[in-house]
Parts: C-alpha cells; sequence; structure tokens
C-alpha cells in the first residue's frame, strides 16, 4: 500500500527541504532507510493528531501523492494533469505528463516521446520529479 498512496522517501525528503511542512499521516525515520510509520497520536478527546516534521529525531512526514500536488498547486502555482496516447503500434497507450504554472516561461511540458510512460504511476512519479525540479531552478 504504501508505494501506491505515499510518495518514495528521497522525494519526501527534497520536499521538507523546499519548505514542505504540513501535516503528514505517517513518517519517515531520517536515520533508518527503511523505517516507515504511521501516526498513531492522538489528543486529550482521542482525536488523531496528523504528523509534522520533528528535526531533533530526522523524522519528516510521509507525503501522500495528493499532498505534494496539492502542496505545488497552492504554493507554487503548479498545475499538472496526467493523460494518455495511443501508442505508435496502436496496441495500447502510454501515459503522460502536463505541467502548467502561472509563473512558467515556457507554460508547458508536452507530451514528447521521452516523457512517454508504460503506466500511469510511472507518469505520476516523474511528474512529481519534474515539479520539485521545476521548484528548485525557480529557487536559485
Amino acid at each position: 500500500m504504501r508505494e501506491k498512496e505515499f510518495i518514495p522517501k528521497e522525494l519526501s525528503l527534497e520536499l521538507k527541504q523546499l519548505g514542505f511542512n504540513e501535516p503528514c499521516l505517517a513518517f519517515y525515520d531520517g536515520k533508518n532507510a527503511e523505517s516507515f510509520y504511521f501516526n498513531n497520536i492522538r489528543d486529550a478527546s482521542g482525536d488523531y493528531i496528523p504528523f509534522q516534521k520533528h528535526d531533533r529525531l530526522k523524522w519528516f512526514g510521509a507525503l501522500l501523492y495528493q499532498q505534494a500536488f496539492r502542496w505545488f498547486r497552492e504554493k507554487h502555482q503548479l498545475i499538472h494533469y496526467i493523460s494518455w496516447v495511443y501508442k505508435k503500434t496502436y496496441d495500447g497507450v502510454d501515459w503522460f505528463y502536463q505541467i502548467k504554472g502561472i509563473n512558467m516561461i515556457n507554460n508547458n511540458v508536452l507530451p514528447h516521446e521521452e516523457t512517454r510512460f508504460g503506466t500511469y504511476e510511472e507518469a505520476e512519479l516523474e511528474c512529481l520529479k519534474k515539479l520539485i525540479e521545476l521548484v528548485k531552478e525557480n529557487n536559485k
């Protein structure tokens, strides 16, 4: 389940370094490469308290894909969508992403051959990597 719903640890860490600091349902332990924990912290009334980063312990939030994409949309005005095109052989489809942003010089990332992927999930992951790259370039 974790692989489908949560973005990979290294991308969660990159988003933390870019300034993501919102509550998360789970977290990674920065000291141990394989450690992933669901948050079970509750307040006095028994309500769930979402996890936030903890610098001293090197913990940081494990983001859901929708959290990451929402953060890019709301904080950086970068909008994405995933779509499909028929393969050149017409025996299935390839998936691709497009990104549009208010402050982007080239307001498109078009579906060139190198940005076609075999599954929706691959396109989604590569889109997330591209969003991180765009924000890093913008922060220089």
